[in-house]
């Protein structure tokens, strides 16, 4: 697990390991399509121009279906609507939903090709490897991340992820056995018991904590001297221009508190040195889990490939795109079954598995199938 890979240095940056893998995923995807493009004598602008919408389009489709499926649980806790609107933008903790992106950028490329007045049945075919080629590459960005883990596992090629993670934090909260903290590494929030949040702070250097200690003292002397003023009396616009600066002084003060609170709260209440709560917490990773990010990886990489020869070798344009939304949707329902962060809340099944099966189904309906059955012969 590596959610930043590196930082920035002067401007402190952090690249993250996600958005840096859907770069990637990206760039090879619109190369791959673009060359396929320009060998069978399409327009290789089309391509480019669909994935750019495709990147867009995704992103805000997996990260609005995101936010549907978890509203009530962790979005709409949090009351006010400024703070919900802020975690909802939180995209770099990650939280995003495959199929939501998938089918946005679907509608949107078909509506694009319908107004560029092109053949949408070839062009979805020229793209349809190179989908699959961003997801594969996309995956890797999971696996860096730490989200879309799945169930515990003995197998030889078992991971663990490190402390505060989500399935280190999701292991904590249901208090599965082997997964208990010491009290050192919980931190108690205004929403409950959050272990994530003192393992973002761990991340943070000396410097910065020591910063955050002397912003926190400053910001509480100028407070404290505010208050000791005397209030003004009989000057209205005087005494409300003392209000504003009190209110603006406290604020400042509450923010400064806010920043790195929880490490920052830890090393007070049991005397303990940054470095002794890293090394603390790198003795908790999580339970050993699958691998699901990487099979994801494996699979929608051998997909791009079968997709490839397909493409070469079809009889109709049509077929390439009907292969992918048939094997697709079977391999993400197949690898649903071993993934531990997704529940079970539609009608039995996740969420993606349904979508699964609503696509498979969909395709399974149509004259294409039999295409499909003919590229076998």
């Amino acid at each position: 697990m590596m959610p930043v890979v590196w930082r920035i240095p002067f401007i402190n940056w952090d690249i993250p390991g996600y958005g840096l893998m859907l770069c990637f995923g990206f760039l090879a995807a619109i190369l791959w399509g673009a060359r396929r493009a320009a060998r069978s004598g399409a327009n290789p602008d089309v391509i480019l121009n669909c994935g750019f919408i495709a990147l867009f389009a995704g992103v805000i489709g997996c990260r609005a279906m995101y936010v549907v499926h978890y509203w009530d649980e962790r979005f709409a806790i949090y009351g006010s609507p400024g703070r919900i609107l802020q975690e909802v933008f939180s995209v770099q903790k990650g939280g995003f939903e495959f199929y939501g992106g998938f089918v946005l950028a679907t509608v949107s490329i078909l509506f694009y090709l319908w107004r560029a007045k092109v053949s949408i049945r070839w062009y979805m075919d020229i793209m349809a490897p190179s989908g699959a080629l961003g997801l594969a590459i996309g995956r890797i960005g999971c696996f860096l991340n730490g989200c879309c883990y799945g169930g515990q596992c003995d197998l030889a090629w078992k991971v663990q992820f490190p402390y505060g993670s989500n399935v280190a934090n999701q292991h904590w909260q249901n208090k599965v056995a082997g997964a208990e903290l010491p009290q050192q590494l919980v931190v108690v929030a205004p929403l409950g018991a959050s272990v994530a949040v003192l393992a973002a702070d761990l991340r943070a250097s000396d410097e910065e904590i020591r910063a955050a200690d002397l912003a926190e003292q400053e910001a509480r002397q100028a407070w404290n001297a505010f208050k000791a003023k005397p209030v003004r009396a009989g000057d209205d616009a005087a005494r409300i221009r003392q209000e504003q600066q009190g209110a603006q002084l406290e604020s400042a003060m509450r923010n400064a508190e806010r920043k790195l609170y929880t490490i920052r709260k830890q090393m007070k209440k049991y005397n303990m040195t940054a470095n002794e709560l890293r090394a603390l917490a790198a003795k908790y990773p999580s339970l050993p889990v699958h691998p699901t990010q990487l099979y994801s990886t494996v699979t929608a990489g051998l997909i791009a490939l079968l997709l490839s020869a397909v493409y070469w070798r079809r009889k109709r344009d049509g077929q390439v795109i009907c292969t992918l939304l048939m094997i697709e949707p079977i391999s993400r329902y197949l690898i649903e079954l071993i993934r531990d962060d997704n529940p079970l809340d539609t009608l039995g099944f996740t969420v993606s598995q349904f979508i699964a099966i609503v696509i498979t189904g969909s395709v399974a309906s149509t004259q294409d199938l039999q295409a499909i059955r003919g590229l076998l012969h």
